[in-house]
């Protein structure tokens, strides 16, 4: 089943998402509810890992020095 949305988005975004549609051959909507499916089995896949307390309690107090997105993975 599908549902008609408004999204707000940037300007050069929607430019950018209609060119790429265009050449994939697929809409806009397509390509977005193809990335969001992406991220929920991205985001499945995450929850049903064990991780290791010891690694839990630690994870994300160190600092890299860089400048990272916890996102990133889905822009490169």
């Amino acid at each position: 089943m599908t549902q008609k949305v408004t999204l707000l988005l940037k300007r050069e975004n929607v430019s950018f998402a209609k060119k790429n549609a265009k050449k994939k051959g697929t809409s806009m909507s397509k390509m977005i509810d193809g990335y969001l499916d992406v991220i929920k089995q991205i985001d499945k896949k995450m929850k049903n890992e064990k991780m290791d307390p010891f690694v839990k309690k630690f994870s994300g107090i160190v600092n890299t020095g860089k400048n990272e997105d916890k996102n990133s993975i889905f822009f490169k």
